[in-house]
């Protein structure tokens, strides 16, 4: 049997024309202020073209003129500036255990304000949640004075498995009475209505997507960021470009069976997954063997475990070797897979300890297969994860704006 290898289609002048045109409003991304000359300098494009491109785009009111910048030494009037002009909003909703948090941002810039949280206890009632998130949603957007029609789009990020061809929800191990394939979609669509654009998304993957904002650098490397609150998963970056896999399973390390570590069931059915491995229950445990002073005196969290273990306590530090030892378990197993460069710390892990960060790279080191003994580097992000998923996850609808407003 013969087979066949089409030839790529030969570009005609429209399909110039049309990714032209999108080079030019991508640098309208940031939300700076541009001129012919300085589009001229980042796309390599003919003044003449870009030219025609702002005066499309202006027609449009998806850009509009800034005025000009003054005088040239020469008595001459400077370029003129051009701006973004479209005023639509992008909502991001954290539906994620205990917690509703809500966020605006524009369609320019990477920046979210307005942030505000809804304590909720519907982990187990879609039908419900739903309900108190509508309640929530026209509140706020009534309190910011934004009308729903104002909207360009909506981020909703939650825990469990994505499927982003359709935006069904796969499954939750954090709310088990949700049920499988649940189409969150079509439920923001009966708050929203059809004009909006919807990107449902992991809550790690969001807040991953996050640091490729403010250090574009990690674009180059393989990235792994680690999120760490009510549950544990991954953003895996190789080369700028978030792997999912076939049912988006791939970054649900909380779900890596730890062996030697024995633990009661996980939410997903499995025993000894890391997430309950390293869970603040988990953690209680053996702090009561130990019987440290402070525990009866202070409400347990991992930010006061770590202040206590950087302070030397024993019982601290005999949990936070712990920790440090289920982790470095399962980043040795994903570096034989992923073989990651840099691993980032996100959420309640993110206020680890000098000793936590030692005890892991020396558990890692062991592995004689790293050269020199030197496994990865390791970054402690204390920004919070709400305001973190909130910008990743609406930097990918400000993707889409950009990249489907070539026009014809």
């Amino acid at each position: 049997m013969v087979t066949k290898i089409s030839i790529d289609k030969i570009a005609v002048p429209a399909d110039i024309k049309l990714v032209n045109r999108q080079k030019i409003l991508e640098t309208f991304l940031g939300g700076q202020k541009q001129t012919t000359a300085a589009i001229h300098e980042l796309t390599g494009i003919s003044k003449p073209t870009i030219m025609r491109a702002l005066q499309y785009f202006c027609e449009q009111g998806v850009l509009k003129s800034a005025g000009f910048g003054g005088v040239t030494s020469s008595g001459g009037r400077k370029s003129e500036y051009f701006v973004f002009a479209d005023t639509r909003r992008i909502l991001s909703i954290a539906l994620w255990p205990d917690a509703i948090t809500l966020a605006l941002s524009g369609l320019v810039g990477s920046d979210v304000y307005a942030i505000a949280r809804y304590e909720h206890r519907l982990d187990n009632n879609l039908e419900a949640a739903f309900t108190y998130l509508k309640e929530c949603v026209e509140g706020y957007l009534a309190e910011q004075s934004v009308p729903m029609d104002e909207l360009y789009g909506v981020v909703l990020s939650v825990a469990g498995t994505v499927d982003y061809s359709t935006g069904v929800l796969r499954y939750n191990s954090h709310a088990p009475g949700w049920g499988v394939d649940i189409p969150l979609e079509e439920h923001l669509r009966s708050i929203f209505g059809d004009k909006c654009m919807y990107f449902v998304e992991n809550a790690g993957k969001a807040s991953g997507r996050a640091m490729l904002l403010d250090n574009p650098e990690y674009a180059e490397s393989r990235l792994l960021t680690v999120f760490t609150t009510w549950g544990v998963s991954a953003c895996m970056i190789e080369r700028g470009h978030i792997l999912n896999g076939r049912d988006s399973l791939i970054g649900e390390i909380g779900h890596m069976q730890i062996s030697d570590v024995h633990t009661g069931q996980c939410g997903c059915g499995k025993h000894s997954c890391l997430e309950s491995a390293i869970s603040l229950e988990q953690v209680r445990k053996i702090l009561e063997q130990e019987q440290p002073v402070w525990l009866a005196e202070e409400e347990l969290s991992f930010r006061s475990l770590f202040a206590h273990s950087a302070e030397g306590d024993p019982a601290a530090r005999k949990v936070v070797k712990y920790l440090a030892h289920c982790f470095a378990a399962a980043l040795h197993n994903l570096s034989l897979a992923y073989n990651q460069e840099l691993v980032v710390f996100q959420g309640d892990f993110a206020w680890a300890d000098d000793y936590f960060d030692s005890c892991l790279k020396q558990e890692l080191e062991e592995f004689r297969y790293y050269p020199s003994g030197e496994c990865f580097a390791t970054v402690y992000d204390k920004r919070e994860l709400p305001t973190l998923a909130a910008r990743g996850g609406s930097s990918q609808l400000r993707k889409r704006f950009f990249s489907g407003m070539a026009f014809d």
